[in-house]
């Protein structure tokens, strides 16, 4: 069932890309990103930003397939230091 999630999570992703095209920075806070407000943010709700799409794996510390507030706060610190 994990792989299932994890394939279809990056199909959706994929799409995503797609959709988004071109290099627009979508810069958002996690709280928006987190639509179900569950205190994590998935590859799908991930989507949303594509700067995280591309830095998902390597935020997803503990790699289990969610992005914690701490994880988000790492990724997006690191991301503005590498501008």
């Amino acid at each position: 069932m994990k792989k299932f999630v994890a394939i279809a999570g990056g199909l959706i992703l994929a799409s995503g890309l797609a959709v988004a095209g071109g290099d627009q920075k979508q810069t958002k806070s996690f709280n928006e990103l987190d639509e179900n407000q569950d205190g994590v943010i998935t590859q799908t709700e991930a989507s949303a930003d594509q700067n995280l799409v591309a830095h998902f794996q390597t935020a997803d510390a503990n790699q289990d397939g969610y992005l914690t507030p701490a994880e988000f706060d790492t990724i997006q610190q690191e991301m503005e230091e590498a501008e």
